[in-house]
């Protein structure tokens, strides 16, 4: 089941990738912002306090749907490392108290 979501969250972010950049990104006023490029092997989430009292996470899938790291997130930055996942093309997603939030498709290279 979790490869099945996983699959159809890739598709998702396929069909939205042309709006792939913060700036168009409706979850950004939400207080959810994912960096669209790994930076020194990590990539950037940053959850604004605004958030305070509600649990998000954050799942990480391979392009083949398969999750490959889960954690909560903190307020604030929150450097996510990505140094011991295999080059390729991988998908963030974020869940506020357990709701789908935000997403963003980066590269591990």
């Amino acid at each position: 089941m979790k490869r099945v979501f996983g699959i159809l969250m890739i598709m998702i972010v396929a069909a939205g990738s042309q709006a792939n950049s913060r700036s168009n990104d409706p979850t950004s006023e939400a207080g959810i912002e994912i960096a669209p490029t790994v930076k020194n092997n990590y990539l950037d989430i940053d959850v604004d306090d605004k958030l305070a009292g509600t649990t998000v996470s954050v799942s990480v899938f391979s392009s083949v749907g398969d999750i490959v790291l889960e954690m909560n997130l903190g307020l604030g930055l929150n450097k996510i490392s990505v140094q011991d996942l295999p080059k390729g093309d991988y998908v963030a997603v974020v869940r506020e108290n357990g709701e789908y939030s935000s997403k963003q498709s980066f590269v591990v290279s």
